[in-house]
């Protein structure tokens, strides 16, 4: 491996490495990026590109492992590894890209299901750092031997991150009530659902911690919202076109104390038109307000995603016993429970955020 040509002309930079691969590089975006422009630790930027003048090359030199260049008006000479090179070659947005793509996943997940060992975790980073990389690439991950104390939830958020305090305070009980505000504290079955999505931002993680579980049902249900809207963009192009271009409005409404309201898509994608973010929750969407074109399309389209997120070969479903713990990533895997009766059941639930978790997993990675 190693730089076999280089071409120039004031603007860009073509070089032909010896496999016969090719990368091409603008004078600003090099000049902004050597390595010398960075602090040594936090990596961050110590000149601003924008101060500098117009950026052109001088001149540009090489052999089999680096190349320099001029530039000028600065007179600034900087050289570039060519692994480096290599690297951002000719797509620097592709190779650039800080989180792994998701493991798309239905019910084939079932028969794999396993708990981690919440006491192995706190003793043993790599068994950590698999437990939450399983996490990031597959939206959820499952833990057993948690003390059955209240509170405990906060100690296993303690491993990747920072609870996200809301309305709901920083952890709330989810158990029958006389005077439920809100299905999760009834017995009753809840389809499949995120939590809160009419805030900004969406809590990333949720966390469900079982503390006491006499009752017949009431298993958790989970289904990956990725993969499904995958598969309405494969079977169904122009619902999959609706569902992520027509806003909808979500609002949640606490007298005296909270008024939350958002107006999104119920798929997000990004600027790669890769999907980012699921929101579904029958019980705070609000009134259709788009066109009145659109709106029996729309209808359909509505339709189509409920469906495939009930459908059972999208769906995994297991029993949280005391001491087990699940939790998903909010904005990806949507979760329901059965109908349950007889005895008490008592979950603890919170919130956390993604940014704490994928910070984890890189120091965890780059340990020695």
């Amino acid at each position: 491996m190693g730089v076999a040509a280089v071409e120039h002309d004031q603007q860009w930079i073509n070089i032909l490495f010896t496999d016969g691969s090719t990368g091409r590089f603008l004078a600003s975006w090099l000049r902004d990026n050597v390595e010398s422009g960075r602090h040594r630790d936090r990596g961050q930027r110590t000149f601003d590109i924008n101060r500098l003048p117009e950026i052109v090359i001088a001149d540009v030199t090489h052999d089999a492992d680096r190349v320099t260049v001029s530039f000028m008006p600065e007179g600034f000479d900087a050289t570039f590894d060519e692994t480096w090179l290599r690297r951002y070659g000719s797509n620097v947005a592709a190779s650039g890209g800080v989180i792994p793509r998701p493991t798309l996943w239905g019910a084939e997940l079932q028969d794999s299901l396993a708990f981690a060992d919440y006491p192995s975790l706190t003793s043993d980073p790599t068994r950590l750092s698999t437990w939450l990389v399983g996490l990031r690439d597959l939206g959820f991950a499952l833990l057993e031997n948690v003390p059955t104390v209240p509170g405990s939830i906060t100690r296993v958020i303690d491993l990747f991150g920072y609870v996200r305090e809301t309305n709901y305070g920083q952890i709330f009980d989810v158990r029958e009530q006389p005077d439920p505000a809100n299905l999760a504290f009834t017995k009753l079955g809840i389809g499949m659902h995120t939590d809160n999505p009419y805030r900004h931002p969406v809590p990333g993680l949720q966390i469900l911690h079982c503390l006491v579980n006499e009752s017949n049902g009431g298993d958790t249900q989970l289904c990956d919202g990725f993969a499904v809207a995958e598969m309405i963009r494969g079977d169904h192009p122009d619902a999959f076109e609706l569902l992520t271009s027509c806003p909808v409005h979500f609002r949640f409404v606490d007298a005296g104390s909270a008024d939350l309201q958002s107006r999104v898509p119920l798929i997000e994608l990004d600027t790669r038109g890769e999907v980012v973010g699921a929101r579904y929750n029958s019980r705070s969407i609000q009134a259709f307000d788009m066109a009145p074109a659109l709106l029996a399309d729309f209808y359909r389209a509505y339709r189509i995603l409920g469906r495939a997120l009930h459908d059972p070969r999208a769906v995994i479903e297991f029993r949280l016993e005391p001491g087990q713990l699940v939790v998903f990533d909010n904005q990806r895997v949507l979760h329901g429970r059965s109908a349950y009766e007889g005895g008490q059941r008592h979950l603890q639930g919170s919130y956390a955020d993604k940014d704490s978790l994928h910070s984890r997993i890189r120091i965890l990675e780059a340990a020695p």
